[in-house]
């Protein structure tokens, strides 16, 4: 089992990988929107402000554990706002 964190710089324009792609066997993630103003909204790769699966206010988390291949993403609605991210992998790759 790896344990890795990141603080990641969200776009308003582009949704940002929150999973390492189909290259994981498993793994726990949780997301904290670290910014002070901006939302993250949470969802598949095509996930806008406006079409989302889970939304994050300024301060709040989430936590989810992923089957194999699942991917998630994020974007915010400000340009360059922070959230950080701790993924636990549920084996070793």
């Amino acid at each position: 089992m790896a344990t890795y964190h990141d603080l990641l710089t969200l776009s308003d324009s582009t949704a940002t990988e929150l999973t390492p792609g189909a290259n994981h066997s498993g793994l726990d993630v949780t997301i904290q929107n670290v910014d002070d103003a901006a939302i993250v909204y949470l969802g598949a790769s095509n996930v806008t402000a406006s079409d989302y699966g889970f939304k994050l206010d300024p301060g709040a988390g989430f936590s989810v554990e992923l089957n194999p291949r699942d991917r998630l993403y994020a974007i915010s609605d400000t340009n360059e706002s922070n959230a950080a991210l701790l993924r636990v992998f549920l084996e070793d790759l």
